[in-house]
């Protein structure tokens, strides 16, 4: 053997460890994914940091916006893969005929409170009940979606007209501090907001109602969606994120009360996790039930978002019926 060949033996034989990092990683798909730093995203976040999309073959890359309606035009753009959104937003885009596609499911109500939704309004200001609201502020961080929802719902319940309350749309970092301020008379928040305003702003604001277990008790909430050609053109691709993110919600119901995930959820909300100790999770199921999507769809015209939907078996595709 020549020098030279030693040489190049010798140079193959030193790049070989460092190359083959890059062709694993060469070798995982993108999967680029809008969320929102809400707690129902707790799983992704699990199955990232645990590595089981990796071991799917899958690398997430997670985009933050406002609230899940926001990410669903990215979808129907390609922008994204899936999008984590509320069921009302997926729903109004499926009945303007977009192809959306729930493919996995991300919370559901629980049974009785604590929930991850509370209506919060200023200590003093005289806003107990849904009649309270009638003429007044209400912040919701985009209308029309399952916050906003479940919001008229429970001002229907405590005795208000939701037709007389006047949404206003806040996004849920800026909620506490826009009411506390005045700006806005109550607020329909999502946790862990909800706690880190209650800690922040304890002497000026309360919570006076839990708008989703209070009228849709372990009610459908958030899921996954995809849009119906991706889904045809890339079957397997949903099937290995749903199996990733599987394991995230098994991970995450396995370690509630735990130290271990109020640091995950610390992580993606930026809230301190000293401030999560008390906080409220939704129930985190694997499963979307035709059922919950049709129930949804009724409650929906029931507060003015009428139209004609498709059943809700129709909707699911064959990853959200683990």
């Amino acid at each position: 053997m020549t020098d030279i060949t030693r040489r190049a033996a010798l140079g193959a034989a030193i790049a070989a460890p460092l190359a083959a990092p890059a062709l694993r990683a060469q070798a995982l798909t993108k999967m680029r994914v809008s969320v929102i730093p809400v707690l129902d995203v707790a799983p992704l976040h699990a199955a990232i940091a645990q590595g089981y999309f990796a071991a799917e073959g899958i690398e997430i890359d997670t985009s933050t916006t406002a609230g899940g309606a926001t990410g669903l035009p990215g979808l129907v753009a390609g922008q994204f893969r899936a999008v984590f959104s509320n069921g009302v937003s997926t729903l109004l885009g499926v009945r303007e005929g977009l192809e959306f596609r729930f493919i996995a499911a991300a919370s559901r109500a629980m049974p009785q409170p604590p929930d991850i939704l509370a209506v919060l309004a200023r200590k003093g200001g005289g806003i107990r009940t849904g009649k309270d609201l009638e003429g007044k502020r209400l912040a919701s961080n985009t209308r029309n979606n399952i916050v906003w929802l479940r919001g008229m719902a429970w001002v229907e319940k405590t005795g208000g007209d939701w037709r007389k309350v006047n949404t206003i749309e806040v996004p849920f970092p800026q909620m506490a501090d826009a009411l506390a301020n005045g700006q806005v008379d109550a607020c329909v928040s999502s946790e862990p907001f909800v706690t880190a305003a209650l800690q922040s702003h304890g002497e000026k604001i309360e919570r006076i109602g839990w708008p989703l277990s209070e009228t849709a008790p372990g009610g459908t909430n958030a899921h996954y969606v995809g849009i119906a050609p991706d889904l045809a053109k890339s079957g397997d691709l949903f099937d290995r994120f749903a199996r990733g993110l599987h394991k995230g919600v098994d991970w995450v119901n396995e370690r509630r009360g735990r130290p271990e995930l109020i640091e995950l959820i610390a992580n993606f909300s930026r809230v301190p996790a000293e401030r999560l100790k008390d906080v409220a999770l939704p129930a985190y199921p694997k499963e979307i039930t035709p059922a919950e999507i049709d129930e949804l769809v009724a409650t929906m015209q029931r507060y003015g978002l009428s139209g004609r939907y498709p059943t809700g078996a129709s909707l699911l595709h064959r990853t959200a019926q683990a």
